[in-house]
């Protein structure tokens, strides 16, 4: 059996192995490097201090490169390797076709595009077709599009298998990303009809388990986390809750990721959940539509009565998720309503708004929190007990996405371009190019499509406008 590492690049361990690496701490920890492989980093955390990472940028200083994204979608993008990948909804004269994307991360040329799947099903306007992230262990992508069903890719961009997702679409698609863990790929799967957690066997697409959900549909991803609050304890899987057709509160549950059995619960998210959970050490914060609380995550069965530890009255966001970081809880609101809070009793410290109405969830890294408007606007504020303001950065480009960080760089998927920030001494990393199991550098696939060269700096039509604090 091999076992997948978020958060130390990836690797594939042996079973025997395995043990050692979870012991060692190898799996977690905003504080060690790591690629951003999968929804919001390799342990879907949403912060990494690895490098250091831009602060301001304007036009022609800063941006290492920009380039047009065929299509549409949400989903961000996931950095491994030198390989940037990101799904869209490409329009062709057979539909609308469903395609997985590999950037060159360090020119911004495009090596494929592969078709998987016409588009199925119903879709918010808002949402698309595009909107699960994908995830990568270096040697495969994983990428999920709802009713169309689940797709793993070489790092070729060829298709290596699919399989089939339970249900019949929601009216409002889908956006649930893969997780990977310990060989798995894991994915949530709701629908007003049926909804289940489903792990499948990342090398051959096998299904592993699948566990029945009484949900009507949510559009959260589920996170990791260690259980315990010293650490060395079995992994859970979190997905932040549970909805329902008559407005009743939902549950966040925790579940054993290798079997799916169901460990925990809570109850008190609302009814329509799009928000990942947030692990804050040994508790789990859910955040819903105007509801958030915290979980002790060493419990058993409901546990709403025994360990629940705060909640709050109101401030939960519709579709961001907060962040972890340096010991605070950061959140945002669709309306760009941002609060500082302490992870022990949810005291709010500061509360600020930024203008414009934000979807991309909150990074954070080298000591900075990153907020995307719809707009285009990047606010860039110190992480600590005072809010400070380092800068607001503009791209002419609508935003919906959430950014990623990897090696220094900081990358934001607009509507229309993929635009890559940081210094040009961020470049080159160790190790960068993956290689097959023969030992050659992977090179693309014949389905490959010509897209523009990548800009080595933006025209005056649009990217990047000047930055205010410049």
């Amino acid at each position: 059996m091999l076992a997948v590492c978020a958060g130390c690049a990836d690797r594939w361990f042996e079973a025997g192995t395995l043990e050692s690496a979870i012991r060692n701490d190898q799996f977690t920890s905003w504080e060690k490097p790591s690629e951003w492989s999968q929804w919001r980093g390799g342990v879907l955390g949403g912060a990494v201090d690895e490098r250091p990472l831009p602060t301001a940028w304007r036009a022609g200083e800063g941006l290492l490169w920009e380039v047009e994204i065929p299509g549409r979608g949400n989903s961000s993008p996931v950095v491994v390797g030198d390989s940037v990948l990101l799904t869209s909804e490409v329009s062709t004269a057979a539909g609308d076709e469903l395609a997985v994307i590999c950037i060159d991360r360090f020119d911004g040329s495009r090596r494929w595009l592969t078709n998987v799947a016409v588009a199925r099903g119903r879709t918010h306007q808002k949402n698309g077709f595009a909107s699960a992230t994908v995830a990568s262990d270096g040697e495969r992508v994983f990428a999920s599009f709802g009713a169309a069903g689940l797709f793993c890719l070489n790092m070729a961009g060829e298709l290596v298998w699919k399989a089939e997702l339970p249900g019949d679409g929601h009216q409002w698609g889908s956006a649930s990303s893969p997780v990977l863990f310990a060989g798995l790929v894991i994915q949530l799967a709701e629908t007003p009809s049926e909804s289940w957690l489903l792990a499948f066997d990342a090398r051959t697409g096998r299904e592993v388990w699948r566990t029945h959900r009484e949900s009507r549909g949510c559009w959260t991803t589920p996170v990791l986390m260690e259980r315990g609050a010293s650490g060395g304890g079995d992994w859970q899987l979190v997905v932040n809750g549970t909805s329902s057709d008559n407005g009743q509160a939902g549950f966040v549950i925790a579940y054993e990721p290798s079997t799916g059995r169901e460990l925990w619960r809570a109850r008190g998210t609302s009814d329509i959940v799009c928000p990942t959970a947030i692990v804050a050490d040994d508790q789990v914060i859910s955040v819903s539509n105007n509801a958030v609380f915290a979980v002790s995550a060493d419990g058993l069965g409901d546990v709403t009565t025994s360990h629940v530890r705060w909640r709050l009255p109101s401030g939960g966001a519709y579709v961001p998720s907060g962040v972890f970081y340096r010991n605070r809880i950061y959140l945002i609101t669709d309306g760009g309503v941002v609060t500082c809070h302490r992870p022990d009793s949810g005291e709010t410290l500061w509360r600020k708004r930024f203008r414009g109405t934000f979807s991309a969830s909150l990074v954070a890294g080298d000591g900075k929190l990153y907020a995307v408007s719809e707009q285009g606007d990047v606010q860039v504020f110190e992480a600590g007990d005072e809010f400070v303001s380092l800068a607001t950065n503009r791209f002419n480009d609508r935003c919906l996405a959430t950014p990623a960080i990897s090696n220094g760089q900081f990358f934001v998927r607009g509507e229309s371009r993929l635009y890559c920030i940081g210094s040009a001494g961020d470049q080159r990393i160790a190790d960068a190019r993956p290689i097959s199991a023969d030992g050659a550098v992977p090179s693309p696939s014949d389905r490959q499509q010509p897209l523009e060269d990548a800009k080595a700096t933006p025209n005056d039509a649009g990217g990047i406008s000047q930055n205010d604090n410049l």
